[in-house]
């Protein structure tokens, strides 16, 4: 009797516990900056990017709204790079600014619907202080 309940009770311990692939499948969310969770691509991307040195990964991510639904604007590290903007799934939309320019790859003028917010949702740790508006898009 005593052998079966320790074994019973051990199934229930173990029954509670998230195995490593679970933990993996639930959102993240940061409550400093967001309350919605992040996708799992854009996680994976994230812990890529903070492996890279400044110098070669986005310096931040910002969340916006385009066209009506979720997307997300990569800063680029540095000078003369396309600044790409991804929809909710990680496709790349277009590059709203940035290159040789400035003015990004001209495939979509008005990147932030009117009237939303952007909420930076990452910064790099290897950066400075970041602007308070993500560069490219306050003016459009």
């Amino acid at each position: 009797m005593r052998i079966a309940s320790c074994l019973l009770l051990s199934l229930l311990a173990s029954a509670c516990t998230h195995s490593p692939a679970e933990a993996a499948a639930d959102p993240v969310v940061n409550p400093a900056t967001d309350s919605a969770p992040l996708p799992g691509w854009l996680r994976t991307r994230i812990a890529d990017y903070e492996r890279q040195p400044a110098r070669q990964a986005p310096s931040a991510i910002w969340r916006i709204t385009h066209q009506g639904a979720p997307a997300f604007y990569l800063v680029s590290p540095c000078c003369d790079q396309f600044n790409p903007l991804l929809d909710a799934k990680g496709k790349e939309i277009c590059s709203p600014s940035g290159g040789f320019t400035g003015a990004g790859d001209g495939k979509c003028p008005r990147p932030m619907d009117a009237g939303t917010q952007a909420t930076r949702i990452w910064v790099h740790p290897g950066q400075a202080e970041q602007d308070p508006a993500p560069p490219g898009l306050e003016s459009r």
